[in-house]
């Protein structure tokens, strides 16, 4: 992508002198390389909307204009191939925090009132982590449960102490409003109680997210730096898409043009979506310079900080014009479901101190695991039947510490946030679009399905559509060549996710301390999309009365 190299600086004065800092995640720690007795702190920074660099500046450039995640980079093991399990708020951060499928725990859609939420029956890192002696503290961005959302101590149930209400979950120009206040929650609780471990702390930041309101502009200052200057090379126009993709993205674009203004295809429309993708990173640098807080407060206490594990992370990411699509949702394509892990080890157990990339598969139901095995120091924990439902997840540490640990075999991801196939099946409306992705090291296959009635199982006597992508060419790679219906690697893959990945993965059965649980959850979905079933029938016989 061609870059205005004399600009891509301007604008960023302030997160510059984030590097100035050069304590904890500057300086090279003391603590020797060796697992100590003591526990490390566990310190997660999340944002919302964040994919793995893709398109944008490369790695030098973009480490000079997002300065503070270069700190925590710079020292970290990075995942150049983990993915969210799944592409919406909720059901992302679900998969983070519990280790499980949304198929699981039946959190398929984004929360608020009367919407499916993470039910507090389900163990999260934070009531995991607890039941090994730490403090666990969230700050920032929750959008998991509306009680935990807006009633002060409403996230003790989920194991967490701290929260900010209400919660930022969300709306234009919210992130430029909130994340200041989030940064300003964990200085406070930091300087109070920082040196009291172990702790495992989240500052959830919501920004970049606000780019979902980016037509909104009144949030977005004027004089956005140009330093994106033209199409990625995977833009498509709606025709294409309409021709060559299945027809749920296109129902997606039109949803996304009416709730946040995706740009129109006509002659101005490239240098909207230039625009998109410069406001896009420009919300990046703000929420750095955010970041640079919560790093600065940590160094501060330089005993504290070689002591503590900094994990940097995003629930998912954002078209921001690639296939001509803008948000997350509505597809899987790797700019919405690839996003950024690092993890950085001062003590220099997780890796060796100094910038190393992993190409291994991972997934975000292999965080909390990993969590775990930071905080105990081994995997004893997965003979632990109260931890029997992660066990056999992916090992994030192990792959940290010998950069030859196999990583997964393959990752699956579910997303249902915007199939509107139960509330309108008693109209016949609405295309295939529960979407289920297999990717492997070289190829994904992505399905879109109906769901038989009240139930989450495929209705295979209706149609489903398909898309194939070889990553072993440049266009495979770019997603741009949909080879469904002329390769037998189809059928390969397709066996794999029907015989193998659903049974024995997405849909394993839980252990039953977990089943109450999980039968609300699928019942509060249900209901939900009775309710949406419900309002359309209302409607309809209002417009016909």
């Amino acid at each position: 992508m061609a870059l205005n190299r004399r600009r891509f600086l301007a604008g960023s004065a302030a997160v510059a002198a984030g590097t100035a800092t050069a304590a904890g995640l500057g300086a090279r720690s003391t603590v020797a390389r060796a697992d100590s007795t003591v526990p490390p702190n566990i310190l997660v920074v999340i944002v919302d909307e964040m994919r793995a660099p893709q398109w944008f500046p490369s790695v030098g450039e973009l480490d000079r204009m997002l300065p503070n995640i270069a700190r925590i980079r710079q020292r970290a093991v990075s995942f150049e191939r983990y993915y969210t399990a799944s592409n919406a708020c909720t059901p992302a951060r679900s998969t983070m925090l519990s280790g499980l499928y949304t198929h699981q725990t039946g959190v398929m859609l984004t929360a608020g009132n009367s919407v499916t939420t993470l039910s507090p029956g389900f163990p999260t890192w934070g009531s995991m982590l607890r039941e090994q002696g730490y403090s666990t503290n969230w700050y920032g961005k929750w959008h998991l449960s509306d009680h935990a959302d807006n009633v002060p101590g409403g996230m003790e149930e989920y194991g967490f102490d701290g929260g900010t209400y209400p919660s930022p979950n969300g709306g234009a120009g919210l992130g430029l409003r909130a994340d200041p206040g989030s940064a300003d929650q964990f200085v406070e609780w930091f300087d109070a109680n920082g040196d009291r471990g172990p702790w495992c702390t989240t500052v959830s930041f919501l920004n970049p997210h606000d780019i979902l309101y980016w037509k909104t502009a009144a949030h977005v200052a004027a004089d956005i730096p140009s330093v994106i200057t033209s199409l990625p090379p995977n833009f498509q126009t709606d025709e294409e898409i309409r021709r060559t993709r299945p027809a749920f993205q296109s129902m997606f674009i039109e949803f996304t043009k009416l709730v946040f203004g995706t740009p129109d295809w006509g002659p101005d429309s490239a240098a909207e979506w230039i625009r998109l993708q410069n406001i896009y990173l420009w919300l990046q640098q703000q929420v750095d310079i955010q970041i640079g807080r919560v790093l600065d407060a940590l160094a501060s206490r330089p005993g504290v900080a070689d002591n503590t594990i900094v994990i940097f992370t995003a629930d998912h990411g954002d078209y921001a014009a690639s296939h001509g699509l803008h948000g997350k949702g509505g597809a899987a394509y790797e700019e919405g479901i690839r996003v950024p892990l690092l993890i950085h080890d001062p003590r220099g157990v997780y890796g060796s101190g100094t910038a190393s990339t992993r190409s291994q598969l991972v997934s975000s139901v292999d965080l909390a695991p990993l969590l775990l095995t930071l905080a105990t120091g081994s995997d004893d924990w997965r003979a632990d039947l109260r931890y029997q439902h992660l066990r056999d997840r992916a090992n994030i540490a192990a792959i940290c510490r010998d950069s030859r640990t196999a990583g997964r075999p393959w990752v699956a991801h579910l997303t249902d946030e915007f199939s509107i196939e139960e509330s309108t099946r008693p109209f016949g409306l609405g295309p295939a679009g529960h979407i289920q992705a297999l990717i492997t090291p070289t190829a994904k296959l992505v399905t879109y399905s109906h769901w038989a009635d009240a139930t989450i199982n495929i209705d295979t006597g209706r149609e489903q559509e398909f898309e194939l992508y070889d990553y072993t060419t440049d266009r495979g790679r770019s997603e741009l060549d949909n080879l469904a219906g002329a390769s037998p690697l189809q059928q390969q893959l397709h066996d794999l996710l029907i015989n193998t990945v659903l049974p024995t993965e997405t849909r394993l059965p839980l252990p039953p301390a977990l089943r109450d649980a999980q039968e609300q959850g699928m019942a509060d979905y249900f209901a939900h999309a009775n309710i949406l079933q419900n309002m359309l029938t209302g409607q309809l016989h209002e417009g016909n009365g």
